[in-house]
């Protein structure tokens, strides 16, 4: 006697035993009276042992190298059998809350049903076989929570085929491998089995998609569009993303491209980060008003350096989302992508874009008055929400002027006892006015300074610098340079320009209790001091002898330039910065000089950065570079692009890749051994593009 189809789908969804749930009935079943459309009960039917936790979307199923353990692969089976269980019951709610939709659809869906019965039959099996016995574990809720509101069959094939189901392309392909290697093969065998179903699954729910999908929407963005928060296209991947089986299972090469590099949180809160360069200018103004010379092309063409320092699972806001193609290469290089939001090109408010879910933090390039108005809107939804004053006050904004670092130094090095660190009368001093500059000129010739550099208080990377050599007279436009930064800023810093010889930054990260130092970078500027790359690894291989015997030599057991910053340095620093209340990422300019009588000396302080740096970028690149090998990060500008001979930024990190592919280790998390690479969208560099460049040697670096 045949079945409604109904009727079979109540006992699969209302079914108080696991047989109601599991059994296929041998009668036809047909679907004459599919019935009035049920809602969506408030809890799910199942026996007593198999009852459903409250969890949050994250896996808790033992890690891949646990898996030689037989119990923990009985573990793992234990986490899959729930959501083959999930999706079965799912699909029974389908039929009965779309009793309308097209009968080729529900057969279809039948159909499915029944594999899913089936592969969670075999799943309880082998679990058993592995000491385990279903239910014995907790069991999530998050997969029927995610599911089960879905509103009409759109929402379904939406959110369980083409994200539940499509994230199993990955993982059953993933783990069957893993099984396989640790010499499991009977479950290697189920899970193949259950990637080819999947794949049928997927290009089931891909069919309908398409057919109910908004008219003039591409896949990928009618898929965006039709999840809802906590749920997004991240939730459609696993963690090894595979693109043949999404080939296989009808998807298209746009989409799946948009997909694989597409990130977005599963449950950590994220990080919003944001590249705001005129964090000088606007401390030295002191609000948040718009400032005259704005960085806004800088802004732009080196908004995604942010992602180098982000998680997987961060937020980056960027003027503009750089391309598909060069999104995808940085992540095949081995670095994880930030979800990107972009600002919206019609705004005339400088704000961040609303996001409206919790946030983790903010932590934008530095804390200064447009910092706090442009996520103004946005502190609202962060876990622990900053204050205010904590993120700029007057002592915050005194740690940004080179006025502050250089009293911090005099008071530092006036009590020195070592020959290797300068003398104090290699300090600046606050200049208001030009006789106090031909003044102070004169007193430090007389020391034997012959040569003197101007600094703007509030200035980054040596752009606020103006050198004046020992017969050179001031012109006209540098008397102007100083009248105008006397009418902004009051004072310059000037300071005898030394013979430098090797920079460096020290990289530190304030806590409310602690300095913490994080790591040493080498600098390279040019004959101003301007910024021009950063070594990103490799700080202790330094090729001159002499420095290497100033700055290495052992002090009990360690590097004396370490020990200095360790335990002279650090201290200092931790007692000068409790009264601003500042927190965050802080780094020391330093650098080696040759005096006038040919000796090496370090001094130590040059200049204090409260916030991020060119240097700290180039320590997270660093991260992904093999041992043995070296990298240097630069930034490469429109002058120089085309006295290298080239019209675009793109023909030039073409040429890059060309003439120096990338090279990897073969690990599990491949690092680089060398290569040339953008770590900017060439494409979209209008005046700047950020490099890359890794060798084996260091003598082999552009440098």
């Amino acid at each position: 006697m045949a079945i409604q189809l109904q009727e079979f789908a109540k006992r699969v969804l209302f079914g108080a035993t696991i047989e109601e749930k599991l059994d296929f009935p041998r009668e036809e079943i047909i679907d004459t009276l599919p019935g009035e459309a049920i809602k969506t009960p408030r809890s799910l039917t199942r026996p007593k042992h198999l009852s459903l936790r409250e969890r949050d979307g994250r896996a808790d199923h033992p890690r891949a190298s646990a898996l030689i353990d037989e119990r923990e692969r009985g573990r793992l089976l234990h986490f899959f059998g729930n959501h083959e269980l999930l999706a079965t019951e799912l699909m029974a709610l389908a039929l009965l809350k779309f009793p309308n939709a097209p009968r080729s659809f529900r057969i279809g869906l039948l159909d499915t049903l029944k594999e899913e019965q089936i592969h969670t039959r075999i799943y309880m099996h082998r679990m058993k076989q592995c000491g385990i016995e279903f239910g014995e574990l907790p069991l999530s809720d998050y997969f029927w929570k995610s599911v089960s509101t879905m509103e009409d069959p759109l929402d379904y094939v939406t959110r369980l085929s083409l994200t539940f189901e499509q994230a199993n392309l990955d993982y059953s392909q993933e783990y069957g491998k893993i099984f396989a290697e640790v010499g499991d093969q009977a479950t290697a065998d189920i899970l193949e089995r259950i990637y080819r179903d999947e794949i049928q699954h997927v290009g089931f729910g891909l069919k309908w998609f398409r057919r109910w999908k908004a008219s003039g929407k591409s896949d990928w963005e009618a898929f965006q569009e039709r999840l809802d928060f906590p749920l997004s296209p991240s939730r459609a991947k696993g963690n090894i993303f595979n693109t043949e089986g999404r080939v296989a299972a009808g998807l298209g090469a746009s989409f799946i491209e948009d997909l694989q590099i597409y990130q977005r949180s599963r449950g950590r809160t994220p990080i919003v980060r944001w590249f705001n360069p005129d964090a000088e200018a606007y401390a030295s103004q002191n609000s948040a008003a718009p400032i005259g010379n704005s960085n806004r092309t800088l802004q732009r063409d080196l908004a995604f350096l942010p992602a180098y320092l982000s998680r997987k699972d961060d937020i980056l806001i960027v003027p503009q989302s750089p391309s598909r193609e060069f999104l995808k290469r940085i992540q095949d290089l081995g670095f994880p992508l930030p979800e990107l939001v972009s600002q919206p090109a019609n705004s005339s408010a400088v704000r961040a874009p609303l996001i409206n879910r919790k946030l983790g933090g903010v932590r934008p390039w530095a804390w200064t008055p447009d910092t706090i108005d442009f996520f103004s809107d946005i502190f609202s939804n962060v876990t622990r929400p900053p204050e205010m004053s904590k993120l700029w006050n007057s002592e915050i904004r005194s740690l940004h002027s080179k006025l502050w670092a250089a009293e911090q130094a005099e008071a530092l090095l006036n009590r020195r006892d070592e020959d290797w660190i300068a003398p104090g009368d290699t300090l600046g001093k606050p200049i208001a006015n030009f006789e106090e500059l031909e003044r102070f000129r004169k007193e430090l010739r007389q020391k034997g300074y012959s040569n003197i550099v101007c600094k703007a208080p509030y200035g980054s990377a040596g752009n606020g610098n103006r050198c004046l050599l020992e017969n050179e007279s001031i012109s006209e436009t540098m008397s102007k340079w100083l009248e105008q930064l006397w009418a902004r800023q009051n004072v310059i810093l000037v300071e005898p320009w030394l013979q430098r010889v090797f920079d460096f930054s020290v990289h530190l990260d304030v806590s409310e209790n602690s300095v913490r130092l994080q790591a040493f970078t080498r600098l390279f500027n040019n004959a101003r001091g301007q910024f021009k790359g950063v070594l990103s690894n490799g700080f202790g291989s330094i090729e001159s002898e002499s420095i290497a015997r100033l700055l290495l030599s052992d002090d009990r057991g360690k590097p004396r330039v370490y020990r200095w910053y360790e335990e002279t340095f650090l201290p200092w620093l931790q007692s000068a910065l409790v009264h601003s209340g500042y927190t965050g990422p802080l780094s020391i300019d330093a650098f080696v000089y040759r005096d006038s009588q040919n000796s090496l000396h370090l001094k130590p302080i040059s200049e204090i950065n409260p916030r991020y740096t060119m240097g700290r970028i180039g320590l997270e690149i660093g991260a992904h570079i093999a041992g043995g090998s070296t990298g240097l990060f630069q930034i490469v500008n429109k002058s120089q692009l085309r006295k290298l001979g080239y019209s675009t930024f793109r023909d030039y990190s073409d040429e890059l890749e060309r003439d120096h592919p990338v090279q990897s280790t073969s690990a599990s998390k491949p690092q680089i051994e060398s290569g040339s690479f953008p770590l900017t969208d060439p494409s979209q560099a209008q005046k700047l593009v950020a490099v890359c460049y890794v060798r084996k040697r260091y003598d082999q670096l552009p440098i």
